[in-house]
């Protein structure tokens, strides 16, 4: 083969890459097409492919294209190793934030994979939690809508980010302000529990005494099914010391089909 001089179509096509990164390559100045003087066209040599395979094996490792120029433009065998050597220390801590992605992924696999083990037989059960740890994404009612608003706001604001799938979305009931024509209680806030898969949490569920029912299937089922909690306190005595939560441990993040929500309810007593 003769061929020495090739457009950028060509280049395009052989490198499988847009003409626009190939120009890109130009504007940086890691390549210096020559011009044809009788149409203009980008004119590229041999030596130009040598390039081309090196940008994109170093776009492959991660390299910037600062540092690529810098690279390209000053290169010793010292300088390859020196940067190699970076990049390993680059893709060593990128495995490290994969490996914390799996461990949370399967975390949040292994919570929903025993919540469906939970018995939803809607009887209340009183049971005794130590502190738990958790995200406070609101502290004022919200509609269904803005949850979602308010949570993307939170995480901008605190840099902080929150996985909702898999997690659970839970909200304190304001029985007092709620619409009693509404299938729906007032909420006082939004919260997400987090267990030990977030690094700071902001709010903790104080540890204590709580009476819970979990029940599957549409939230309308909250109003129906909570005073059961404040009537079994009443039965067994049990002083209420706060107000009651719903929490979501499977609902529309994880699910369209309502039937298969697990909700839990949970009312904080004391037996002495």
């Amino acid at each position: 083969m003769n061929k020495n001089v090739f457009h950028i179509g060509e280049l395009s096509d052989l490198f499988n890459i847009s003409t626009d990164s190939i120009r890109y390559y130009e504007k940086m100045g890691l390549l210096h097409p020559n011009r044809n003087e009788n149409n203009c066209y980008r004119e590229y040599s041999l030596d130009d492919f040598q390039t081309i395979i090196m940008i994109r094996e170093l776009i492959s490792l991660g390299f910037q294209m600062n540092q690529i120029r810098q690279f390209l433009t000053d290169r010793t065998v010292d300088t390859t190793i020196r940067m190699l050597e970076e990049e390993i220390t680059i893709i060593s801590s990128h495995i490290q934030e994969l490996m914390r992605k799996k461990k949370n992924i399967s975390k949040r696999i292994q919570t929903l994979q025993q919540i469906q083990t939970f018995p939803y037989d809607e009887t209340v059960f009183l049971k005794t939690f130590p502190e738990r740890p958790a995200i406070m994404i609101s502290r004022e009612n919200l509609p269904d809508a803005y949850v979602d608003y308010s949570m993307v706001k939170y995480m901008k604001e605190n840099h902080k980010e929150i996985n909702a799938i898999g997690f659970c979305d839970c909200y304190t009931l304001d029985l007092k302000n709620s619409n009693p024509d509404s299938d729906f209680y007032r909420t006082e806030n939004v919260f997400f529990l987090s267990g030990s898969l977030f690094e700071k949490s902001d709010y903790l569920l104080p540890a204590g005494e709580y009476l819970c029912l979990f029940y599957q299937g549409s939230l309308k089922k909250t109003k129906l099914l909570l005073p059961r909690l404040f009537d079994y306190a009443n039965a067994q005595k049990l002083t209420i010391t706060g107000h009651p939560m719903e929490l979501c441990h499977i609902d529309g993040y994880e699910t369209d089909d309502e039937r298969e929500y697990v909700i839990e309810l949970e009312l904080p007593v004391s037996s002495h």
